[in-house]
């Protein structure tokens, strides 16, 4: 071998070498490639709401087995809040399917997640428009914003699309004031209305004199019930009695005065919308499309099974799940497992192929 040049490495402290750089290399593509899921940093809150949202639904089921109000055989996890399919509050088809995957209390914890990803702060207040077609989406937004310290302020229409809140004696305004009663819930009830087609009533040709109910249910309750001559009115007056400091609106359902009467107001997106699509003019164009125009985050909860597939929770699960199982309390970060594990790897290689080394070295001496 001529003088001067260096002595080539042995064949195996070049495959051990190999070997190292290998395992660096793949460290590297996992951790560009692997998702890295993190348990999100408020995980704590949206687990407390949603053991806050089961034991609003306990209350619900407590009262109706002390009224002896009969569940209904789609109630397949006899919550109470599967009403029947046609009553004099049923305004329009809906999903039973929907409706019982929207009762699992990790929904509450998705809703903290939309609050914490819109920047709300406690104190904060939150604008709730409910329809009775969705009681547990309603107890979940005020479970979490309860949770958060938020101030809800909720508007509930008495009509509900099947098998939602369709029962008279135990509409989404009873629901929400049982869970109040039993100390569950804190929100502010602004109003009630009718529902259905114009947020008037009607929609169904089996069950007339909707309105007059509605009437006689808010008497009952003690609570104003919304009457105005026209949509473009009720929504201006929703606007006002939510009052000119609203941090985030929420709608459960799909009234009338929450989408409008626009073509646009069906395609609004689901879930946190803080980019909304543009936004139309027109008296009539919907809660969403008002507060999205004044900048303010939605919160649209409608395609529920859209919803949880993109979340991670069961499409009409039975049982429920018990709360905190679910991918909505996690998020991207940290490091995926198999980094450190390569890392490790490497390393380990590396300090083989020194080793090597050293023990040739001492071999020649």
């Amino acid at each position: 071998m001529p003088v001067g040049l260096p002595s080539p490495l042995p064949p195996r402290r070049v495959l051990l070498l190999a070997l190292a750089l290998f395992a660096a290399l793949a460290g590297v593509a996992a951790s560009a490639l692997l998702p890295r899921e993190a348990r999100l940093p408020y995980a704590d809150t949206q687990l407390a709401a949603a053991w806050r949202m089961e034991r609003a639904m306990a209350a619900v089921l407590a009262h109706a087995e002390e009224s002896g109000i009969p569940l209904t055989p789609e109630d397949l996890n006899e919550t109470g809040l599967i009403g029947p399919e046609w009553t004099a509050l049923s305004t329009s088809l809906g999903s039973v399917e929907a409706k019982r995957t929207a009762l699992q209390p990790d929904f509450a914890a998705l809703m903290v997640r939309y609050y914490k990803e819109a920047g709300l702060m406690p104190g904060d207040a939150v604008a709730c428009a409910f329809s009775g077609s969705f009681p547990g989406l309603a107890l979940a937004a005020v479970a979490a914003a309860d949770e958060m310290g938020l101030d809800a302020r909720v508007i509930a229409s008495y009509g509900a699309s099947t098998f939602g809140a369709t029962r008279p004696e135990l509409t989404v305004v009873d629901m929400l004031g049982l869970a109040r009663q039993a100390g569950v819930l804190q929100f502010e009830l602004l109003a009630v209305s009718p529902g259905g087609d114009r947020d008037q009533g009607g929609g169904n040709p089996l069950f007339p004199g909707e309105k007059e109910l509605a009437a006689r249910l808010s008497r009952e309750d003690g609570v104003p019930l919304l009457d105005e001559p026209g949509l473009g009115e009720n929504i201006a007056r929703r606007l006002s009695l939510y009052g000119p400091d609203v941090k985030c609106f929420v709608n459960a359902g799909g009234s009338s005065a929450s989408l409008g009467l626009l073509a646009a107001g069906a395609a609004f997106p689901n879930g946190l919308v803080t980019s909304p699509p543009a936004v139309p003019g027109g008296e009539e164009r919907g809660l969403l499309f008002e507060y999205a125009a004044r900048g303010v985050p939605v919160v649209h909860l409608l395609n529920i099974r859209g919803l949880a597939l993109r979340h991670g929770l069961p499409v009409d699960p039975v049982p429920l799940p018990a709360p905190g199982n679910s991918p909505v309390y996690s998020g991207r970060g940290g490091v995926p497992a198999a980094v450190p594990i390569a890392l490790a790897v490497s390393l380990a290689l590396l300090a083989a192929a020194g080793w090597d080394g050293r023990r040739k070295n001492n071999r020649r001496e």
